[in-house]
């Protein structure tokens, strides 16, 4: 299996829930995540449009679509592309969030054969934009292709670890995200791994899985994403853990 970071002297932090009936409580505890998620969601397709739009208005090419200045991270051609693919992948998501909210309305949890790869690829093409400008290397290492869980969440917990690993990448250092699936203790293990910025846990890790905790100033964050996916792991019975160390990366763990 590969690893692009060393995880030694990384703290730690566990976050476990394992109780799976649900009360009118928990219910409308659901309902409250599933608004956050579909804000928080949908925001980063949007960005992703507005940025690649904004690189076309910026190019003030009347005449030539195809003329490629050499100081730009997209030509043109390269633009509409990507928010021909964005806009598609934005569809994709306004329909898996309508799952999400018939799933939040109902007792019984339709499990999927998640095939991680189409997963990861669906959503670097939601976020394809900025994979591009952050020269981002996706590595899988996928000892277990195909884990069963539900599609929307599934799609929910990768979209936000991808995400915030293309929003806290490091500047200085090309961005590589590793996603790695593999059995440990028995266990289904999802892990995505990046050398970005990192945080620092001795001073944050008990309220990273929190509501509304930004770690990072200058940076647009709501702080809800991670929020957003442990209720939906625990909810299910499983387990979300981070490792991280400043300016070496973090590690998202989430046992099955």
């Amino acid at each position: 299996m590969f690893y692009g970071i060393t995880v030694a002297n990384y703290m730690t932090i566990e976050t476990t829930d394992t109780h799976t009936h649900f009360t009118l409580t928990d219910k409308i505890k659901q309902l409250e995540g599933l608004n956050y998620m579909i804000a928080h969601n949908l925001r980063g397709a949007g960005a992703n449009i507005k940025m690649l739009s904004e690189v076309l208005m910026n190019k003030n090419i009347p005449n030539d679509c195809h003329a490629e200045p050499d100081d730009d991270v997209f030509t043109t051609t390269e633009a509409i592309q990507c928010i021909h693919e964005a806009s598609n992948s934005l569809l994709n998501t306004l329909n898996t969030l309508m799952e999400v909210a018939d799933i939040e309305l109902n007792e019984t949890i339709k499990y999927d054969t998640c095939d991680i790869a189409y997963v990861v690829e669906h959503i670097t093409s939601q976020l394809s934009g900025f994979v591009q400008q952050k020269n981002t290397t996706i590595v899988l290492s996928l000892d277990i292709p195909h884990i069963s869980y539900p599609m929307p969440y599934m799609e929910s917990i990768l979209y936000n670890f991808i995400n915030n690993s293309l929003k806290y990448c490091r500047s200085e250092v090309p961005l590589k995200i590793i996603i790695s699936t593999y059995i440990e203790n028995g266990k289904k293990m999802l892990s995505v791994k990046d050398n970005g910025i990192g945080i620092d846990l001795e001073a944050h890790g008990r309220r990273v899985f929190n509501l509304y905790q930004v770690f990072h100033t200058g940076y647009e964050s709501k702080g809800i994403g991670l929020y957003i996916i442990k209720r939906q792991i625990e909810s299910l019975g499983g387990t979300v853990s981070v490792k991280s160390k400043v300016n070496e990366g973090s590690e998202f763990t989430v046992s099955f």
